[in-house]
């Protein structure tokens, strides 16, 4: 196929983003602490316990809701903004890292691709030092939530500033409900990685399908070595 050219996603995919969950709740419950007399552990307890159970966009509510007084230090737009603002304390899979530093040994071109609020994408890439690694980090936030994927401008641009055309592309992703329609529209393959500690594991396909799905970074490692 020629010059092979990777692309992947970051959350899910090259870190677990329940780490980043974790990390932003530990700095949301310093902020209540800080503001208030509710004790870090317990504020922390109460986010992570609810994260645990499955709750998902309203775990600032049941916080607020258990400790009514935070209200009037901070409200919930506060601790969005703490959550999304916070320096992660996030790393790279180890076997992830490995891989990415095996690729670029090989000379292999690398991208990443990634959606969500500008502040927080922008933090998490620096935590991870993703140019240390990548010829070209995208967030596609830079031209607003219009551009999230599955939209296919990052993906064009991406073709662009790696310098290979559709059918030399692989895109790495977890979430099938996006992660792989403009790939599929654009000529590239795509893989889904599909690991249980990830919290879209149990998510069926979406409409586009990946060309392959693999349940390991070293099944991921043997795929992409099948394509150069």
């Amino acid at each position: 196929m020629g010059k092979l050219g990777v692309v992947f996603d970051m959350d899910d995919t090259l870190y677990f983003e329940r780490d980043y969950v974790k990390s932003g709740f530990r700095a949301v419950a310093s902020a209540v602490a800080d503001q208030t007399n509710v004790p870090e552990a317990d504020a922390f307890a109460l986010l992570w316990g609810h994260f645990e159970a499955g709750t998902r966009g309203t775990t600032f509510d049941e916080l607020l809701a258990r400790y009514p007084k935070i209200g009037a230090s901070l409200t919930i737009p506060d601790l969005v903004t703490v959550y999304r603002e916070h320096a992660p304390t996030i790393e790279l899979l180890p076997e992830m890292e490995a891989l990415l530093l095996e690729l670029r040994a090989q000379g292999v071109p690398l991208g990443v691709i990634t959606d969500g609020p500008y502040v927080s994408q922008r933090a998490k890439a620096d935590a991870l030092r993703l140019e240390d690694y990548a010829d070209t980090v995208i967030l596609t936030d830079t031209w607003g939530k219009d551009f999230w994927k599955p939209h296919p401008k990052a993906f064009e641009e991406a073709s662009k500033a790696l310098g290979l055309p559709p059918e030399n592309l692989v895109y790495i992703g977890d979430n099938p409900s996006k992660d792989f329609d403009a790939p599929a529209q654009l000529g590239w393959q795509s893989v889904r990685l599909r690991l249980s500690e990830q919290l879209r594991f149990e998510h069926g396909d979406g409409e586009y399908r990946p060309t392959k799905e693999v349940r390991s970074v070293a099944e991921l490692r043997k795929f992409l070595s099948q394509l150069k």
